[in-house]
């Protein structure tokens, strides 16, 4: 599967930090909550994150995406 250049960098802050709010993830990019979240979605559906109200986003797949 291939990711953008910006679920990448996702993942890698989720790595680097996890878990990690959308609001936290959002700040780091320099990016709106809004615009992040159709790649917040993406990732939690393909298994790659877990959503975890209250906690943030933990990373599910250890191996580096490409």
């Amino acid at each position: 599967m291939e990711l953008s250049d910006r679920q990448q960098q996702i993942l890698d802050i989720v790595k680097a930090q996890q878990p990690l709010s959308g609001e936290k993830i959002a700040e780091e990019l320099g990016i709106s909550r809004a615009t992040l979240r159709s790649d917040l979605s993406f990732l939690t559906l393909a298994g790659i994150l877990q959503a975890a109200p209250k906690i943030g986003y933990p990373r599910m797949s250890i191996e580096k995406q490409k």
